[in-house]
């Protein structure tokens, strides 16, 4: 039986690895947050309709599903969105696995822009809205359970090709290999979320300056869920 990491564990690894890194995290995660700000306020101008943060979701998954609500420009913007969030999603992956990495906190949020293969991550979006919406057309719960499963797949993009097994994988097989991982952890998964709850709560009492810092805590945290599950699932990956 594969005895994972506790979320106190996942959580005190990243701030063990935020210490004295505060400024390295901002800079890393600022773009990508100033931009799920402005895409959140600019869709609720457009729609008038308040938009409400899904604590179990907080990443670019909000800024596209409203900023195509806005049209097709929105929506093209919001796959620009995904490649920066994405590229410091998985710079933030890497500095977990190497804390002494060097890279530049800035420059690396561009880091899917400068490859040949950046288009394969916005495929992998639209394959991971169709199905997601799919299984929503059911009900409400099962898109949101099968949302969790697919957690990952941009995570074993990243981590297959890092070793150079790419060349083995479909775009789908990605997200196969989500729900595989996921297979047992959904609700250690969903534990997590809710854990940073009062978090998300201090964040808009400070009027969204605490966010500042609760957004690098946040994605280094479901970066570190990524690997404790990878490290007890090699059969998997």
């Amino acid at each position: 039986m594969n005895t994972y990491r506790t979320r106190a564990e996942l959580k005190a690894e990243v701030k063990s690895l935020l210490t004295g890194n505060w400024g390295k995290a901002i800079g890393l995660y600022i773009i990508p947050l100033i931009l799920l700000f402005i895409s959140n306020g600019y869709s609720n101008a457009k729609s008038h309709v308040s938009i409400r943060y899904d604590v179990s979701n907080f990443d670019i998954g909000h800024i596209a599903r409203y900023a195509s609500s806005s049209g097709i420009i929105s929506y093209l913007l919001s796959l620009v969105f995904l490649l920066i969030v994405l590229s410091a999603t998985f710079r933030g992956l890497d500095w977990l696995e190497d804390p002494e990495l060097s890279f530049d906190p800035i420059k690396s949020n561009f880091t899917y822009f400068r490859g040949p293969d950046w288009w394969h991550l916005i495929f992998i979006y639209i394959l991971l809205s169709i199905f997601t919406f799919l299984w929503t057309l059911l009900l409400v719960i099962p898109g949101i359970v099968k949302g969790i499963a697919y957690s990952q797949s941009y995570f074993v993009y990243k981590d297959t090709n890092d070793r150079g097994q790419a060349d083995n994988y479909s775009l789908t097989d990605y997200i196969t290999k989500s729900r595989q991982l996921m297979v047992g952890n959904k609700w250690r998964y969903f534990g997590l979320q809710l854990s940073f709850i009062g978090w998300w709560i201090l964040g808009f009492i400070t009027l969204g300056i605490g966010f500042i810092w609760i957004y690098p805590y946040y994605k280094l945290t479901m970066a570190n869920f990524y690997r404790d599950l990878v490290s007890k699932s090699n059969n998997i990956i």
